[in-house]
């Protein structure tokens, strides 16, 4: 339950159209979504120097094709098995009665579409979409395409020709400009799409919350948001399950699982 200093605090600072919120890996975890570093998370089987680089994945089916059929085999099926939890969906609530006015997420899991968000910020892409190295367009890669691919990829394992068929027929060349697809998400080394950073920094200028959930806080530019909306005059208000890099300057910090927390906070303001 919320104490009375916290509810307090929301019954005065949260007003329609007054809040954006940033997302993090904490958000993603309760819905079984491990952090890649975390424990049983990604780079504790596959070395993120190597797979978590485009040139590392390059080299990974140049050298052994069956280890990248291995490595996406068991990066899109968790996934695939994510659902969103009870903070996704408190968040699409809150955007839906009109408290919310964006998300801007860290995440690359496609649930807080999933839970109905409309207005999210993707600062590390989505893994459920491709793009266009060339003109930058965008294409969705819905799960049914992707459950197949995994299956085509397994079946075409002991074969690189076969596999660079089944990759070139989920990332195709662009019908506009002629270059290849690829996946729409930020390895290791690149830079975060300048048209979201554009969006969230534009989003924050009339901002009088910033709601951080589930971030440490610790990751740029991400990390630098809370500073940028603290400096025009926002509140900041996070919800994590222990303290973030920035504790210390939130306004009001909200210890527990977002899971819990959002949805107590949208009957709140329910009331």
């Amino acid at each position: 339950m919320l104490d009375k200093k916290v509810s307090d605090f929301i019954k005065k600072s949260f007003r329609k159209g007054n809040i954006v919120c940033l997302t993090g890996a904490g958000v993603s975890g309760e819905s079984g979504i491990p952090t890649f570093r975390g424990k049983n998370g990604l780079w504790e089987s596959y070395d993120p120097e190597v797979y978590a680089t485009m040139e590392g994945l390059i080299s990974i089916f140049r050298a052994d094709p069956q280890k990248l059929v291995d490595f996406v085999s068991d990066f899109y099926t968790v996934l695939l098995n994510a659902r969103p939890n009870p903070a996704h969906i408190s968040l699409a609530a809150l955007e839906k009665t009109g408290f919310l006015n964006a998300t801007i997420t860290q995440n690359i899991d496609n649930l807080h579409q999933a839970a109905g968000t409309r207005s999210v910020i993707e600062l590390h892409g989505n893994s459920f979409r491709i793009r266009c190295v060339g003109c930058q367009r965008k294409i969705s890669l819905e799960k049914d395409r992707v459950k197949e691919m995994l299956k085509l990829l397994e079946k075409n394992r002991d074969s690189r020709i076969k596999l660079l068929k089944v990759l070139s027929r989920y990332c195709p060349r662009c019908s506009n400009c002629g270059s290849r697809y690829r996946i729409d998400i930020v390895f290791f080394g690149e830079t975060l799409p300048q048209d979201e950073l554009v969006r969230a920094y534009k989003i924050l200028d009339n901002c009088e919350v910033f709601l951080v959930v589930g971030s440490s806080l610790v990751i740029y530019p991400a990390a630098a948001l809370p500073l940028y909306a603290k400096e025009r005059g926002a509140q900041l208000v996070e919800i994590n399950t222990e303290p973030s890099a920035l504790t210390d300057m939130c306004n009001c910090s909200i210890i527990g699982k977002a899971g819990e927390i959002l949805p107590e906070i949208v009957s709140f303001l329910s009331i």
